[in-house]
């Protein structure tokens, strides 16, 4: 009798201490999450998710790009996002000892491996945003980049794409260990460079290039369109466009 009344009072102190002390009990906690496009904001299907370097994969994104996580402990950690079309994203959060955490995870596109209709597809959905960009792109007065030619070529910074317009030269000063694009017809002054309309001094040819969304190349003042003129046109003007990600 006695033996058992000790063992009820036990089981009933284990009870209480698990309410008071979860992680005492091992308690768990779980991950619900979004995967969505950093720059539309829409939902991403399909995405495999793993855990830190674990190959095991631990939840796959439904058609709504949501899903779940149970059984994850206090503490920091990692989650890996593939999906086809986007780059790889690496999160980390913090785990409490019970309950659930809410979380989007934005990925950025790349369009690799998808169709191209859908590539074109998404170019004309974002096209409103960079309507300035496009009209003077089909006019075609100067040289154009837009995000989809840079990813075909491969180029991986600023100063690989502007090599291969005709009639821009990238010099280096060995010394700074920097180098600036400067046009062939007039190599001695530094062109005038706008990014996302705004004028700016300079821009270093080796800035990553993932962020773009379109390059416009003005090698004289016979192409330069009247947005962009100025006293110090006559040495070329580069115009850089950036990607907006609100959602990131």
């Amino acid at each position: 009798m006695i033996g058992s009344r000790r063992t009820h009072l036990e089981t009933v102190l284990a009870a209480i201490l698990a309410l008071v002390f979860p992680s005492a009990a091992g308690a768990q906690s779980r991950l619900q999450g979004h995967v969505i496009d950093s720059e539309m904001g829409n939902s991403v299907a399909s995405a495999i998710v793993r855990m830190g370097r674990d190959t095991a994969v631990a939840a796959a994104a439904d058609s709504q790009g949501f899903f779940l996580i149970t059984g994850l402990r206090r503490g920091e950690i990692t989650i890996v996002i593939r999906a086809v079309g986007y780059e790889e994203g690496v999160f980390k959060l913090f785990m409490p000892d019970s309950g659930e955490i809410v979380r989007q995870f934005a990925l950025d596109f790349n369009g690799y491996m998808l169709p191209a209709v859908q590539v074109l597809a998404r170019a004309e959905v974002l096209q409103p945003r960079y309507i300035d960009f496009e009209r003077r792109r089909l006019r075609g007065l100067g040289a154009y980049l837009r995000w989809d030619d840079i990813k075909q070529k491969g180029y991986s910074t600023v100063g690989d794409a502007l090599r291969t317009v005709r009639g821009v030269r990238i010099q280096c000063d060995q010394a700074r260990f920097e180098c600036y694009a400067v046009m062939a017809r007039s190599p001695n002054c530094h062109p005038t460079w706008y990014i996302d309309g705004i004028e700016v001094h300079s821009f270093q040819e080796n800035t990553p290039i993932r962020d773009i969304y379109g390059i416009e190349v003005y090698r004289g003042t016979g192409e330069i369109p009247a947005e962009f003129g100025g006293s110090t046109a006559g040495c070329g003007v580069i115009v850089m466009w950036t990607k907006s990600r609100p959602y990131r």
